[in-house]
């Protein structure tokens, strides 16, 4: 799992992720999700940092606010990686500050979180 700080992005620009790529453990190997057979879900959210009021106002860590899904389109999987994108509209109700950042890939029913991270936010222009 990665953990850390995954990007600086904009609240009035579209967010488009860098290609992501699992590698297999054991031998070392990228995992190509585009080939057919397994099944895979991935969703990506935006949640609040913490339950204590920051800098842009008081979120709850549970509260998420933006999420990004194979299922409504916003992950996509271009090749042997995937990626995600958030719309301005996605991004337009974010304060400046510090949010936290998620990652969950299940492949055949077993579930991984493939990041725990946070991301800054910044006013955009």
């Amino acid at each position: 799992m990665y953990t850390g700080q995954v990007d600086v992005i904009s609240n009035r620009a579209t967010w488009l992720s860098k290609v992501c790529e699992l590698v297999d453990e054991t031998d070392g190997t990228t995992v190509d999700l585009s080939e057919p057979g397994p099944a895979i879900d991935i969703v990506v959210t935006i949640s609040g940092l913490s339950s204590r009021s920051m800098d842009y106002g008081s979120i709850n860590s549970t509260c998420v606010i933006a999420t990004a899904s194979i299922a409504n389109g916003k992950v996509t999987i271009p090749g042997p990686g995937f990626q995600w994108q958030f719309e301005v509209s996605d991004l337009s109700g974010l304060c400046a500050g510090t949010y936290r950042l998620g990652v969950k890939v299940t492949i055949n029913g077993f579930v991984t979180d493939l990041i725990d991270g946070t991301i800054v936010v910044i006013e955009g222009n």
